[in-house]
Parts: C-alpha cells; sequence; structure tokens
C-alpha cells in the first residue's frame, strides 16, 4: 500500500532544460539537489524559497554568490522571515515573502507574482521531496499560468542525509496518509478560490 500510495504522490517528470530552477522551502537536500542542477547548467538561474529554519544553513551552503541572509533577516521576527533568493549570472537578489497559513500555497502564490515580474521566464523545474509533488502540481495548475511548462523533479535518495534517522514504514505510511489529507484540504481551498472569482467576474 505504501509503495503505491508514494507512487501516485510521487508524479515525477524527466529532468529537461529551463529557463530557471524553483527549490521549494523544506530539507538541505533539496537545495543540494537544485544547486547540483543549476551546476549541471540546466537552468541559468535558480531561485530557493528560504523559510525561517533555514536560513542560518542556507547562508552556509556553497552557493553561486556568498550570501549572509541571515543578517539580511535579523530585523525581521524570525516567524515572518521567509525569503526568495535568485542567483542569475553572478548576481543575487533577495526578496521577502510574507508568510501565510498555508506553506506551499504561500509559496506558489509569490512564485506566481515573481513570474508575473519576470515574463521571459517560459518553462521551470520545480525540485521538492517526490511526496511533496502531487499537491505541488495541484497548486500550479491553478495557480501559474497554462502557458508555463513545468517539470516537476524529486530530490532523489541520494541526496539525503546517511546520518538523518529514517522514519519506519509506520511513520512513512502516516507521512503520506497526511499528506492525501493535505491534498483534499488544498482542493477544497483551491476549488472554493475558482468559484469565487467566477462569481466575481460573473458580476
Amino acid at each position: 500500500m505504501l509503495r503505491s500510495l508514494n507512487k501516485w504522490l510521487s508524479c515525477v517528470d524527466p529532468l529537461d532544460r529551463a529557463d530557471a530552477i524553483f527549490v521549494l522551502a523544506g530539507r538541505e537536500n533539496r537545495k543540494l539537489y537544485g544547486l547540483e542542477l543549476f551546476r549541471q547548467g540546466l537552468a541559468p538561474k535558480i531561485l530557493f524559497s528560504v523559510g525561517r529554519f533555514e536560513i542560518r544553513r542556507f547562508s552556509k551552503m556553497e552557493l553561486p554568490v556568498p550570501l549572509d541572509l541571515l543578517r539580511i533577516a535579523a530585523d525581521v521576527p524570525a516567524s515572518k522571515r521567509h525569503y526568495f533568493t535568485l542567483f542569475d549570472d553572478g548576481k543575487v537578489q533577495v526578496d521577502y515573502v510574507q508568510p501565510g497559513r498555508f506553506g506551499t500555497l504561500t509559496e506558489i502564490h509569490a512564485l506566481a507574482r515573481w513570474l508575473d515580474a519576470n515574463p521571459q521566464i517560459n518553462s521551470l523545474l520545480i525540485v521538492s521531496a517526490g511526496t511533496h509533488l502531487r499537491r505541488l502540481r495541484l497548486c500550479c495548475r491553478a495557480l501559474l499560468r497554462p502557458s508555463l511548462k513545468i517539470n516537476f523533479v524529486a530530490v532523489p535518495h541520494s541526496f539525503s542525509n546517511p546520518n538523518e534517522n529514517q522514519p519506519g514504514s509506520g511513520a512513512a505510511l502516516g507521512a503520506s496518509l497526511r499528506e492525501l489529507s493535505k491534498i483534499a484540504l488544498y482542493w477544497v481551498l483551491l476549488t472554493f478560490r475558482r468559484t469565487r472569482n467566477y462569481r466575481a467576474n460573473a458580476k
């Protein structure tokens, strides 16, 4: 059951070149894998979503351009810290993201605004955990422009920390079931949003 459920959740696309790589906030292995794809030349730009608990570690990573994100975030209350960090052509740009109640939804809303400000981006590689990809597809389909070409990429097991405690089968099943419940919640939220927008446009 767990294998079939995770296979359904992990709807992975083949790797392909894109205009930019977008890495979701979360475990450090997401960022390490995104950097590896960037170094392989799969995209000329890489955009990281960096949440409050990642800022210190992110600043210590071997980034394309050195960045002390902790210093930039120093005047922002810890609970309000979230940033988009773009590396492009030897330069770095940091933009504040207002945290929301639903993390993934907040990130894709912010990504939609970033794409509106960067209309030259026509294709993306989106990097996250495999079991996160089904929910990501749901959000991107609802919030990003339909013409955008997206390849959803899962972090391979080889980028996991070998010293990190791996969940047992019971814990792993529980995590996958929680992800299913999140998908159901997001479906309701996004359906309500579409209905509200349709009614507003019909007036």
